[in-house]
């Protein structure tokens, strides 16, 4: 039997604090009722008018200190929080005053290791049992829709909402915009003169053609692309498009009609940019996206000099073809990414056409190929290039992405 006179010494507190002292033994009674129970053996070898003494309302509680009574306003503002969000599913946590915690801890002592429950834990259940009730929405531990985090010393709710992930392929037709949404340099995106108070470099971007419908159908509060690398802003994306994921976060709707929103998009955006296989995907595809790299095929409208012969062009073409070059980071990106030298195996080099000092190139290479520096040489930092092996200046003057080789990607980590 229980040390009554040290349990005591914690006291008064309310029934359920004593049933949750031994909440995890027995099965098919509340922690209230595990406390009419424990206090009955109490009265039986120590008397009846030991109830009185130990035990009280919620409010007087020594342990509590009246949570145990504020479950139902908990509830209250769970499911009013909750129910301006579409979900299919919750969780419950709560923030509870440190000291109340201490004090059980202390209290539980007195039974055994082993024995208690956590006021946190009674305060879950029991609040997420009562907004499953109010709401009809299933609760469930893991990755929920929604998180709803109550602090129960402030009567406040903070809910952490699940990002939608809708995953498509885009073709981008228009040459003046980039993939993603571009600060404006001179503002850093708050807005200034120089961007006409846009905030913004580009007024439109791939990302903002695509995210608006999204945002509007799913009332999300902002969002994330997640493309499979990109293309210049001033190449077009062509063949069966390049894959992305767009991510809406904190989603009030979360059921949409993708196809009639994909179809909107690309009406609205004719000769610009096209959206193809939308789809809903887990946050665990955008890892897995950011890792895939496969080859790619180019075209590329390329100037040279009008004495170079279609031979000379095409000595140049096949000694490229099938090489291993050394690419220097870029002059023109060196600003924003590490100087290194990299490896990139050139697949082949074919010439489609030839006519009055523009060639017309299809270009075959492994992923993260500089194409324009494969063609100019970028003063010596890509070695060999066309211009070298020609021994004349060669300058891709419009560049087409025409195909990603899904088929033969490969994934890295890290």
């Amino acid at each position: 039997m229980f040390d009554v006179e040290k349990v005591g010494s914690f006291g008064p507190f309310c029934f359920s604090c004593l049933g949750r002292a031994v909440g995890r033994v027995g099965f098919g009674l509340d922690n209230r009722e595990r406390g009419i129970e424990l206090l009955n053996q109490f009265e039986i070898h120590e008397g009846a008018d030991l109830g009185k003494k130990l035990t009280c309302i919620s409010l007087e509680c020594e342990i509590c200190r009246g949570l145990i009574d504020e479950i139902d306003n908990f509830i209250a503002i769970s499911s009013e929080s909750l129910s301006k969000f579409s979900i299919n599913s919750f969780k419950i946590g709560t923030v509870v005053d440190k000291e109340i915690i201490e004090k059980e801890i202390e209290f539980q002592s007195v039974f055994g290791e082993g024995l208690g429950e956590p006021i946190k834990s009674q305060l879950n259940r029991e609040i997420g049992i009562g907004v499953y009730n109010k709401l009809g929405v299933e609760a469930l531990l893991d990755n929920p829709d929604a998180v709803a985090i109550v602090d129960t010393r402030y009567d406040t709710v903070e809910l952490e909402i699940k990002s939608l992930f809708v995953e498509g392929k885009y073709n981008k037709y228009d040459r003046t915009i980039p993939q993603t949404r571009w600060p404006c340099r001179h503002c850093k995106g708050i807005g200034c003169r120089k961007c006409k108070n846009t905030g913004q470099m580009y007024v439109d971007s791939v990302q903002s053609l695509i995210a608006g419908k999204f945002l509007e159908a799913s009332l999300s509060e902002e969002d994330l692309f997640h493309g499979m690398g990109r293309e210049d802003i001033d190449a077009a994306m062509l063949g069966e498009g390049r894959p992305f994921v767009l991510e809406l976060r904190r989603p009030k709707e979360r059921d949409m009609e993708l196809e009639s929103i994909g179809e909107e998009i690309n009406s609205v955006n004719k000769g610009r940019i096209r959206v193809t296989c939308l789809k809903t995907v887990p946050r665990s595809r955008v890892a897995e996206l950011k890792n895939t790299v496969c080859e790619k095929t180019y075209r590329a409208d390329v100037s040279i000099d009008h004495g170079i012969s279609i031979e000379s062009l095409k000595k140049g073409t096949q000694r490229l073809s099938g090489a291993v070059i050394e690419q220097r980071t870029p002059t023109r990106v060196s600003h924003r990414r590490a100087d290194l030298v990299r490896p990139r195996l050139i697949n082949y080099v074919d010439i489609k056409s030839l006519v009055e000092g523009m060639a017309e190139l299809e270009i075959r290479a492994q992923h993260g190929t500089y194409i324009r520096e494969l063609v100019s040489g970028d003063a010596g930092r890509t070695d060999p290039s066309l211009s070298s092996l020609v021994d004349s200046p060669c300058k891709v003057e419009v560049l087409d992405v025409l195909n990603l080789h899904l088929g033969n990607s490969e994934k890295e980590n890290g």
